[in-house]
């Protein structure tokens, strides 16, 4: 196809000038946009819009919020992301970069705000600072909607320059007004000759103000910030003589300061002193600070001031007295005017004092009262001779009506062990002997008194004048009750009869009396308005104690030895008491052996209830009888022989016993002697023991070892000397039984047999038969022995031969038993 230049050109702008007739949805180039981004050939800072059919880059962005501050110099973040159409979190970090950018810009509260912003503030705040006289940082704030400590740093920043003002608690003043309220407090601040509350003084000042020539607007509004301020100012620049006091509360003029200082002065110089009531009427807020900044080496005191030279008279008179072993009183030393918690602490303010209360060569009482310790020592030495010959007389009026207490255990003590069963003398004896002795408790008997009693010497506290008791009255009153109380547990039971007769002899009015009596002087020491022998009554409160302690120690000493005889009693009886009853207990262990044996049983119990049962009881009766019993010769009975206690004795001395339950639970120990079961009377003894308040030790596996070796021990050596041929029988088969059984039996004559079966199968067979036939020789030798002393016909011969044939035993049946320590053909039955 042919065409011409012309005709081509007329063909390609008809082409370009047609409308496409296909066009892209948003979505697909929403797809297309991110597409590119996917592939990286489109950055990823592009940003939908609010409406979402936009997009917009960051740096486009940026340069769209720059362009919207610098318009509008405050821009809110909300109100900007509204304009701009992008979403607020997108508009805050961007916001934050230009920023943290660009130093004159500012992000407050949501806001952004320009330096030319607060330049403009400022210029309009000035026009209104100009126009006011005084504006309120608060109002300025309310105004703009921002914040007071926000406003407060702009005004700062701009004072002298965009500001021509002052900026003073809160408010801001143009300098005119400052001049003029300077003026103001420079005349009424010159017009003042007393102290003045600055409170005060600027408040008549705003008052007067506003009834002035200048009208209501001339009142200065805030809390007095620029009052406080230019009056330091003119203060500090000497335009006003004076000075501020109390925490800049109160204003003294130079004039009043002046006077009042001439007066204390005058009045210190000529007495030496002053109180602080002189001051307080002169106008002087806190006396004690306003001296002592005045004289750097005066003396504070309580309720005065002195000058030093009143220490040291006062010491003078205290290294007087004390090097002449007497008293002094401060008080009427001091000036009228000081009271006596002054004068007390003057006198411990004396070096002097200070020194012989360190060395203990002197003492305070009543406060004010300094006494050397030598003439407390002689006070003390005459109040002790005073109570010790009290006590000699009172004492000598009752002599005659005490008995002596007389020993009633000597003839039975010796004896108590002759009912013992041959070998335990040796053997268990010995072994407590070695063993470690216990004291039983003595609850039942008296306790021993302290007879020390210290020197109470109390430095009474700081009181009030003489109105009651002081600090130190209290002590010793605390003194003397706990020596009551300490001896109430005096020897015999006389220890609360004896406090409370001392204490009704020696009352505090008895021995003021004597003091008066060797040192009349005193009469007069401490006296104040209408109360009289303070110091008097101070030294009997503080020798009381002693006296009272010392009349008691008198009387105690006539009991000492009676209460150490009874302790030693006490002890011996514990002792005792643990040996016996730990015999007692190892003898009925083997009693269980035969508890198939109802008949054999009884037998044994009775057996052990007759000997180490009742020497139990006769032991603890007699050593409670010398108790309870000295003074009673008809209760007394004659309990000295060499035999052991009859029933009827000690039925007598179980009713004898001081104490209800203790004398009946005896009674009942004596009835369980009598009886068949030897639980019940170790339950009886237990019960008794412990109502006397004495122990009783149980005995342990350590030492039930211990107590049975030291046993069968002495059994072995008695049976290896034993020459009787009757008397062997019993001692071997005590050995068999404790090699066998480790158990120590006491058997009378009649249960032999039984413990003799008792054995068999556990010993060795020929041991058994010799042990039968001996004890069958025995039998017969005492049949035959019975039967010659009571018939006439003569069968000397025959108990000749059976007692030849029984020695003749015996060397064989020592052999094997001694042989060996352990015979038994088997260890079965051993526990």
């Amino acid at each position: 196809m042919d065409f011409d230049l012309e005709e081509l050109q007329k063909l390609f702008e008809q082409t370009q000038n047609a409308k496409a007739k296909v066009r892209l949805s948003e979505r697909n180039v929403v797809e297309l946009v991110s597409k590119l981004q996917e592939l990286q050939l489109l950055d990823n800072d592009l940003l939908h819009t609010v409406s979402g059919k936009e997009y917009i880059t960051q740096d486009e962005l940026r340069r769209e919020i720059e362009s919207e501050i610098q318009r509008l110099e405050r821009v809110a973040l909300v109100d900007l992301s509204g304009t701009l159409g992008v979403e607020l979190i997108h508009c805050e970090r961007q916001v934050q970069q230009i920023v943290q950018s660009n130093p004159s810009l500012s992000l407050v509260q949501g806001e952004i705000l320009s330096s030319s912003y607060w330049d403009s503030i400022a210029e309009e705040i000035n026009e209104s600072l100009e126009v006011a006289g005084q504006i309120s940082v608060g109002e300025l704030a309310r105004r703009f909607t921002v914040g007071a400590e926000l406003i407060t740093n702009v005004l700062s920043a701009r004072l002298g320059t965009s500001i021509h003002g002052k900026l003073e608690g809160g408010q801001l003043y143009t300098p005119a007004f400052v001049a003029r309220i300077r003026a103001t407090v420079r005349g009424a601040v010159r017009a003042l000759t007393v102290p003045t509350p600055v409170t005060t003084l600027w408040n008549f000042l705003q008052q007067q103000m506003r009834e002035g020539d200048e009208g209501p607007t001339a009142k200065v509004t805030g809390d007095g910030g620029l009052f406080q301020s230019v009056l330091h100012q003119l203060i500090a620049d000497g335009e006003v003589k004076g000075s501020l006091r109390g925490g800049n509360a109160v204003y003294t003029p130079a004039v009043f300061a002046g006077a009042q200082r001439g007066s204390v002065e005058a009045f210190f110089s000529q007495n030496g002193h002053i109180t602080y009531d002189a001051l307080r009427k002169l106008n002087v807020p806190q006396p004690k600070q306003y001296l002592q900044e005045m004289y750097k080496d005066g003396v504070a005191l309580d309720t005065i001031f002195i000058h030093p030279s009143t220490i040291s008279q006062l010491d003078a008179v205290a290294e007087e007295a004390i090097a002449g072993n007497t008293w002094f009183d401060a008080l009427p030393l001091v000036p009228p005017s000081a009271g006596a918690t002054d004068a007390a602490e003057l006198v411990t303010l004396c070096p002097t004092v200070q020194r012989a209360l360190k060395d203990g060569t002197a003492i305070i009482l009543a406060d004010t009262c300094v006494i050397s310790t030598a003439f407390v020592k002689d006070l003390f030495e005459k109040s002790e001779n005073l109570a010790r010959e009290l006590a000699k007389k009172k004492d000598a009026n009752k002599k005659s009506n005490k008995v002596a207490p007389q020993s009633i255990s000597e003839g039975v003590s010796g004896n108590l062990n002759s009912g013992t069963e041959p070998g335990i003398e040796d053997g268990v004896s010995g072994q407590s002997k070695g063993g470690r002795r216990r004291k039983g408790n003595q609850s039942s008997g008296t306790t021993r008194p302290s007879t020390d009693v210290e020197t109470v010497i109390t430095k009474e506290g700081k009181g009030k004048r003489r109105g009651g008791k002081s600090k130190g009255e209290k002590q010793l009153g605390e003194a003397v009750t706990s020596v009551s109380k300490g001896s109430k547990s005096g020897v015999g039971g006389i220890g609360a009869n004896t406090t409370h007769d001392e204490d009704d002899i020696f009352t505090l009015e008895f021995l003021s009396s004597k003091i008066l009596e060797w040192f009349p002087d005193l009469e007069s020491a401490g006296v104040e308005e209408e109360e009289d022998g303070i110091l008097v009554r101070a030294l009997a409160e503080l020798l009381r104690p002693k006296v009272v302690a010392a009349a008691i120690q008198a009387k105690q000493a006539l009991f000492s030895a009676q209460a150490e005889d009874r302790r030693r009693r006490m002890d011996t009886l514990q002792h005792k008491i643990d040996e016996v009853y730990s015999n007692f207990q190892l003898f009925s262990k083997a009693l269980e052996l035969f508890e198939d044996n109802e008949k054999i049983g009884v037998i044994l119990h009775r057996h052990l209830l007759r000997t180490t049962g009742a020497e139990l009881v006769d032991l603890f009766l007699i050593s409670q009888g010398e108790d309870d019993m000295v003074d009673n010769e008809d209760a007394r009975t004659d309990i000295k022989g060499a035999e052991p206690l009859s029933s009827l004795q000690r039925m007598s001395l179980a009713k004898s016993l001081t104490g209800h339950k203790l004398s009946a639970k005896a009674l009942e120990l004596v009835e369980s002697l009598e009886g068949k079961n030897v639980d019940a009377f170790e339950r009886a003894f237990e019960a008794v023991v412990t109502e006397s308040g004495l122990r009783l030790k149980k005995l342990d596996k350590k030492s039930e070892r211990a107590l049975l070796f030291s046993y069968r021990k002495g059994l072995a050596s008695q049976v290896e000397d034993e020459t009787d041929s009757v008397a062997l029988l019993p001692k071997v088969v005590g050995l068999l039984f404790v090699q066998v059984h480790s158990r120590a039996l006491q058997a009378p004559g009649r249960a032999v047999s039984a413990a003799i079966l008792r054995l068999k199968g556990t010993i060795a067979d020929d041991l058994f038969e010799v042990l039968m036939e001996y004890h069958k020789c025995t039998v017969q030798l005492l049949s035959l022995q019975a039967a010659t002393n009571s018939e006439e016909n003569d069968t000397s011969n025959e108990v000749t031969t059976k007692q030849e044939g029984l020695e003749n035993l015996i060397p064989k049946l020592k052999s094997i038993v001694l042989s060996s320590s352990s015979p038994a053909s088997t260890t079965n039955d051993k526990q």
